[in-house]
């Protein structure tokens, strides 16, 4: 796991990816000089049952001692957000993201109310998985790929844990710290519901990739 900093004197800036995503989901972002990005990629943790609790133990990852910010997509901004209620971090990114549960669709609520966690098995998430590309957003046929090639490494009792998570997520606040960067067109998480800091326009939950020129654009505006 690539969680330790390579280099002594620059700036980190820990990256958490998308619900069973890895550090390729930020294979579009180019370097922010004087920064070293690290990837936190996602565990398995047996007893953790909230965002909250996760947050507790990959912030262990986390070298406090030294200036580093977070930036994290979609599961990965909501964990930075909670990240944020208890680390000190310069500066914190969340793109195609919620900063609190108050940010999710209703949808998300009424699933949870419903109890749907308990209907999930294996077969039923490879299919929802092997049918989600398109719902995501654009993407051009090599990163097509790369989506489904992820998906190939899914653990089933992860995206299980995260479904459950994100559904019973109950955040009411969130860090003033967040910027937060939304497209205008995210199925997965509608901006209606949204309060961001920089709008893309046309922008859907894979802008990290089909939008990567503005979102490299605002990344250095926000670091340099």
């Amino acid at each position: 796991m690539n969680f330790k900093p390579q280099t002594l004197n620059l700036h980190i800036i820990y990256r958490i990816p998308g619900m069973g995503a890895d550090k390729r989901l930020y294979s579009e972002i180019q370097p922010i000089e004087g920064y070293e990005f690290v990837d936190l990629e996602w565990q398995i943790f047996p007893k953790i049952k909230s965002l909250k609790e996760y947050a507790v133990e990959i912030a262990k990852q986390i070298d406090t001692s030294k200036p580093y910010s977070l930036m994290g997509v979609s599961m990965g901004g909501m964990v930075c957000s909670e990240l944020a209620d208890f680390l000190n971090p310069e500066k914190i990114v969340i793109i195609s993201s919620a900063k609190t549960s108050n940010e999710l669709p209703i949808m998300f609520k009424r699933m949870n109310f419903l109890g749907v966690t308990r209907l999930l098995n294996a077969e039923r998430i490879n299919y929802i998985i092997g049918n989600s590309s398109k719902f995501f957003g654009a993407m051009n046929s090599s990163q097509r790929k790369l989506f489904y090639e992820m998906a190939d490494r899914i653990n089933i009792d992860f995206i299980v844990w995260s479904i459950k998570a994100i559904l019973g997520w109950d955040k009411k606040s969130a860090s003033s710290k967040i910027i937060h960067i939304h497209g205008t067109r995210d199925f997965v998480l509608p901006i209606e519901n949204i309060t961001p800091t920089y709008i893309i326009e046309k922008g859907d939950h894979m802008m990290i990739w089909n939008k990567s020129v503005l979102i490299n654009e605002k990344l250095k505006e926000i670091f340099l």
